[in-house]
């Protein structure tokens, strides 16, 4: 077992040596000749063959590939230098000291001659050529000359003392047919199967990453104890994991999607149309889940008393879209080349008169914002605006607040209209107050009215949902057909619907006693009374305050007057 640890860690060594070894001997970058640039290039391309494939990049230089996009640099750059040494290591042994150091030409050519495929002449070239710069850069003629020159050469075995090339490409190319080569339709029969394996690969990802999101996703709610049911009603009507599972799909895509070799310039147009797709299926992802993270959170929102995440996790929600929305909007136009650079610059000089335009859309994005900070309702009150708009609080947006009016219409006052607004919110109050006046018939003996008063006040000491320290029961007037009695108390209660149930049974409870005490309520009525002239003479009195005075004081004797106000539990 030690010898065999040993062996394993001589063969690590001796593999790290051979690489560094190759890494020292690569030669610096001195493209000022075509026998340095070319050097540079087999020298490189040696160690990608000896097993350094990062170094398979540092031969983009020694191409002339200033007519691609970055992107298309990356990927036919590789492309393109296995080709290239794959085509020398077929033609000849090359002889470093043959290559000239100070050509006549700006162009020099390794080779140039016709070739026949199938009865076709096709003009090939393996050439470098001086650029702007003064190096020498294998030309475009070149570049696009490798397809042709690889099919030509493409049984012909590598030249003697040259490294072959036994990546799984070179096996796959020395063993398929000539038919597969051949070009269809803009594309080769060969990377028309491989685009169909690779969409069939993408497919098969998509639906996998869309199981397992869902499956996780619900996983994680349920350990939050979250609702699942809702979540997944929410999942099947929204669609949450399709942009997920094409954001894998487009991933995986653009991953193998080098190993098809396309022509540049199919290449470019499925590049661009790739990253607009990209950018516009990251933007529904983000904001699906950006739903999910503001489903979460109402969810926990509900379980606080406190209503003001009712309205901040709706306005995060519309505020993050927004933000997501502009961010896809500058990637999709970078794919597509425009200079968002100067786009924005130009927005900037024209900023005066977009702030001029946007202005009423400026003050009611800072209305939101006021309407967040001060928190003058939530989601659920019920509010009335500039004594004109009542309703319910729906929905708090970036641009305005929606009221549901209780004849079921939605009113959207715009958040900037909403700063200097009087708002008389219903839904803050601590009580809700319920004043009215029952009406007694004018025969009714003071002690009943008394002992009626009083026992509406321990009626509402007996109420849970009243209030117990302030509240009025008193024989308050003497109208043209009632003696009438304030009945004035305060309800506890959350909305408008336990208000009215409360009114119901209390008021239930106050026809009760009148029954019980046998007291008539009064109503409207006139009284006609037929009367002869002698009974229309009234007796002759005189003036008498001492026999008024005395009328007071047996009174006094009698009666039995209420010392203080009976308004509340201390005082009954």
């Amino acid at each position: 077992m030690k010898f065999l640890y040993k062996h394993i860690i001589f063969v690590i060594i001796i593999t790290l040596s051979i690489n560094s070894s190759w890494a020292e001997s690569l030669p610096q970058k001195d493209f000022s000749t075509p026998r340095k640039s070319m050097n540079y290039f087999l020298k490189v391309m040696k160690s990608y063959k000896l097993g350094q494939r990062e170094n398979l990049e540092l031969a983009h230089d020694v191409l002339n590939l200033s007519q691609y996009s970055d992107d298309v640099k990356n990927i036919k750059g590789d492309e393109y230098s296995i080709k290239l040494i794959n085509v020398l290591d077929k033609i000849a042994y090359i002889d470093i000291k043959k290559i000239p150091e100070k050509p006549i030409y700006n162009v020099w050519y390794f080779k140039k001659e016709n070739i026949t495929i199938e009865d076709k002449v096709f003009e090939v070239e393996i050439g470098l050529s001086k650029n702007e710069k003064e190096n020498w850069l294998f030309t475009k003629d070149t570049l696009e000359s490798l397809d042709t020159y690889e099919l030509y050469l493409k049984n012909k075995e590598t030249v003697k003392n040259v490294v072959a090339d036994n990546s799984l490409r070179q096996r796959i190319i020395s063993i398929t047919p000539n038919w597969l080569l051949k070009e269809n339709l803009v594309l080769k029969n060969i990377q028309w199967l491989g685009l169909v394996l690779i969409i069939l690969i993408s497919f098969i990802v998509d639906r996998v990453f869309r199981h397992i999101i869902v499956k996780r996703t619900l996983s994680f709610f349920e350990n939050k104890h979250v609702k699942v049911k809702k979540l997944k009603s929410f999942f099947e009507n929204e669609n949450y994991s399709r942009p997920f599972g094409l954001l894998a799909n487009l991933i995986v895509f653009r991953l193998l999607l080098p190993l098809l070799e396309l022509n540049a310039n199919v290449l470019n147009v499925v590049l661009i149309t790739t990253k607009v797709l990209m950018g516009v299926i990251v933007v529904l992802a983000v904001t699906k889940l950006i739903d999910i993270i503001s489903l979460f959170l109402l969810e926990r929102a509900k379980e606080t008393e406190n209503k003001f995440d009712d309205i901040l996790v709706p306005l995060i929600n519309k505020t993050s879209r927004f933000f997501v929305y502009a961010f896809g909007i500058i990637y999709i136009g970078d794919a597509l080349n425009l200079n968002m650079k100067n786009l924005l610059a130009g927005m900037g000089i024209g900023g005066i008169a977009f702030a001029l335009a946007a202005k009423d859309t400026l003050s009611n994005l800072f209305g939101s914002f006021t309407v967040l900070m001060d928190r003058p309702f939530s989601i659920g009150d019920w509010v009335v605006i500039n004594d004109k708009i009542e309703g319910t609080v729906e929905d708090v947006g970036l641009r305005s607040t929606r009221i549901r009016t209780f004849y079921d219409s939605l009113i959207s006052v715009p958040n900037g209209n909403l700063t200097s607004a009087y708002i008389d919110n219903n839904g803050k109050r601590r009580f809700r107050r319920f004043s009215t006046k029952i009406t007694v018939e004018y025969n009714t003996p003071a002690q009943k009215i008394e002992n009626f008063c009083e026992a509406i006040r321990r009626l509402v000491l007996s109420y849970p949902n009243t209030r117990k320290d302030y509240f009025h029961v008193y024989f308050s007037s003497m109208s043209s057909s009632s003696l009438d009695i304030l009945v004035y108390v305060f309800f506890i209660v959350p909305d408008w619907s336990e208000e009215l149930k409360e009114k119901h049974n209390f008021l239930l409870d106050i026809k009760r006693i009148a029954e019980e005490m046998k007291i008539n309520f009064a109503f409207p009525t006139q009284t006609l009374h037929l009367i002869n002239d002698e009974a229309a003479n009234h007796d002759s009195t005189e003036i008498d305050f001492i026999k008024t005075q005395s009328i007071i004081d047996k009174l006094d004797k009698t009666r039995a007057p209420i010392e203080t106000h009976r308004s509340g539990a201390d005082k009954i």
